[in-house]
């Protein structure tokens, strides 16, 4: 699949030339940023509303006022290179980063931008045929403070849930937050039908606030769901019927077993029918 690059102001195609960041950026030093990723397709970058509330909140929330152009501006940019290229969808990851001299304090609070964009193949959203495998990663939790709500470029804890999954040759993996409870997965918000509800953690539990989460609990009301975000225990999850996970590149995919109990699918393939 082809990709494209924007950096510096201009547009990289690196099958000719790659765009080259300093080695002392803070990005690489500190991770000092947050990314978002989105997905374009139906001639459009979907739900970007929310994206772009959720890059303003991050920014906000990260003391990085001080970026060169309009988020609407970016999502523009994005829009008319997928177009120029004539693709009918694309991944999109979007990276901010504070570009500053200093060591952990930044001299002033100049922000930059990367973008990087990788041809899809994909006319929507569709839901997993072949269920996914999720088991529990407890050696290290999500700490309780807002930084756990955004998607920063610290991402070490993801990173090594992802090994641990790997090495026990599951798909995806439970995060737990501090108290010991469900927060998320690694890649995405978790939701189970537990009962004759289908309960999600509040942002209270420390998940990422994620695009896809939102679109799944308005549609989720919207079809007549019990939908309740409230705390959820390991013994409870165990309990579920059902479990599926939600982001907003692939929307939602079900999972068929969680440490080794099969599980349903039926409200996953009801709502991956009502997100768009």
């Amino acid at each position: 699949m082809s990709t494209a690059y924007f950096y510096g102001g201009e547009w990289h195609n690196p099958a000719k030339s790659s765009p080259s960041m300093d080695f002392r950026s803070r990005i690489h030093r500190y991770g000092d940023g947050f990314f978002e990723s989105a997905i374009y397709f139906n001639g459009a970058i979907r739900h970007v509303h929310h994206h772009v509330e959720r890059i303003k909140q991050s920014l906000t929330l990260l003391k990085m006022p001080t970026l060169p152009v309009s988020i609407d501006e970016i999502m523009q940019l994005i829009t008319e290179k997928i177009n120029d290229e004539k693709w009918s969808s694309a991944r999109i990851r979007l990276s901010f980063f504070r570009e500053a001299e200093g060591f952990y304090t930044p001299k002033h609070a100049r922000t930059e931008y990367f973008i990087e964009l990788q041809q899809a193949d994909t006319q929507g959203y569709q839901l997993n045929e072949t269920g996914l495998t999720l088991g529990n990663y407890k050696e290290l939790t999500k700490n309780e403070n807002y930084l756990s709500l955004l998607k920063t470029q610290s991402s070490l804890l993801y990173v090594m849930a992802g090994i641990f999954a790997q090495e026990n040759n599951w798909d995806e993996a439970v995060i737990f937050n501090e108290k010991g409870r469900i927060s998320e997965c690694i890649s995405s918000n978790i939701f189970a039908l537990i009962g004759d509800f289908i309960v999600t953690p509040p942002l209270s539990e420390y998940c990422v606030n994620g695009v896809m989460r939102k679109v799944v609990i308005q549609a989720a009301k919207s079809y007549g769901y019990e939908v309740q975000e409230r705390p959820i225990s390991e013994i409870e999850l165990n309990s579920a019927s059902e479990i599926f996970l939600t982001n907003a590149t692939k929307g939602i995919q079900w999972v068929m077993s969680y440490n080794g109990k099969p599980l349903l699918n039926g409200t996953a393939k009801v709502l991956s029918t009502k997100i768009d």
